[in-house]
């Protein structure tokens, strides 16, 4: 075997041109063929040796060999062992990169008892959600369907990972554990472990099944709804509290808070709609009085100071129009930064007054 074909060895996610497919179906047709042939004869296989086996007698070239016995190794026909350990294909590629030298066995995979593959089967069919399934009676083939379900389940929780990492996002704990979990029920992927690992781990394997929908259906479809909510809480928490003395939106708020701060809010989001609802609301109203007053006290001073009237319209106008901006404001995050506004404007009103 040579480095440069190791090297040049495709592994995942593969799809075969059209005009070339039927020519490689055969060529992967005959190296199986002939790892059965040699397993049957020996019990296992060397790869280098099997290589040379293959060209002698198909005449096919080295890395075509190469590629289909990993192509093969990957759908689960068989495993690979190094060192007596077993190791999935990339693994193994590695290995020959560092060292061409390297002794790879392919060996068979180990059939479980009828009674285990019906078991698993059963529980599969309680997993998936695939319309048809197809009750596969090739344990390869359906080894091959429980690696393809947690390969899915683990993109799913890594894609809500990064969001739950941020502060008022729940399942951080829980996507750790189950990804734990995935790792230790995968570590061997050949169809004898993985459906054994299925089988002695079927209640934390419908645990996990729901965990994941659970998790996936909160970060796909409620997501954007968290958002808001965390920016509502912030902008009260970092602002209007200091204006809102209001016991009834305080309490709100606390509330509001328990549900962020919760580690499983799925069944509270419509509570928390309903709230979020009612808080903006109040807050609406809370601020157009704060603001009223504020025009009120402005209209004091300049007639206290005999304003004129071109200071007097601009400020009173400033101050009317944030509170319309208020009144049509759609969230407390925008209503938060009106009453900012406002702030400024009586700022550089207190500066123009005293000049």
């Amino acid at each position: 075997m040579k480095k440069q074909d190791i090297e040049n060895v495709e592994l995942g996610h593969r799809q075969l041109l059209f005009d070339f497919e039927k020519d490689k179906a055969k060529e992967q047709a005959v190296v199986m063929s002939c790892i059965k042939n040699q397993i049957e004869k020996y019990g296992y296989v060397v790869l280098d040796e099997f290589v040379q086996y293959v060209r002698e007698v198909h005449d096919l070239l080295d890395f075509t060999i190469i590629q289909n016995v990993f192509w093969l190794a990957e759908d689960l026909k068989f495993h690979f062992r190094v060192d007596e350990k077993n190791l999935v294909p990339h693994k193994v590629k590695q290995a020959l990169i560092q060292s061409i030298e390297q002794s790879v066995k392919i060996v068979p995979n180990k059939s479980v008892t009828n009674s285990v593959f019906q078991d698993v089967k059963h529980l599969y069919q309680e997993l998936s959600e695939e319309k048809g399934f197809d009750d596969c009676d090739d344990q390869y083939e359906f080894a091959r369907l429980l690696a393809k379900k947690i390969k899915g389940w683990e993109v799913i929780l890594k894609s809500c990972k990064s969001a739950a990492q941020k502060p008022f996002f729940p399942c951080e704990k829980e996507i750790d554990d189950c990804i734990r979990f995935i790792k230790k029920i995968s570590v061997k992927l050949d169809s004898f472990s993985l459906i054994n690992a299925f089988y002695d781990n079927k209640k934390r394997v419908l645990k996990l099944s729901d965990d994941v929908k659970i998790i996936s259906e909160f970060y796909t479809q409620h997501i954007d709804f968290w958002k808001s909510l965390i920016q509502s809480f912030e902008a009260f928490n970092d602002n209007l509290s200091e204006f809102i003395k209001d016991a009834d939106i305080v309490a709100g708020f606390e509330k509001l808070k328990q549900i962020l701060s919760s580690s499983a809010p799925y069944n509270m989001i419509a509570e928390a709609k309903t709230l979020q609802k009612k808080m903006t609301q109040q807050c609406r109203v809370a601020l157009s009085a704060i603001i009223d007053n504020m025009i009120e006290e402005t209209k004091a001073h300049l007639d206290a100071h005999k304003a004129g009237q071109d200071l007097r319209n601009k400020s009173l106008y400033s101050l009317r129009t944030i509170k319309k901006r208020v009144s049509e404001a759609k969230n407390i995050k925008s209503m938060n930064l009106c009453l900012i506004d406002a702030e400024e404007k009586l700022d550089v009103f207190w500066d123009e007054i005293k000049t």
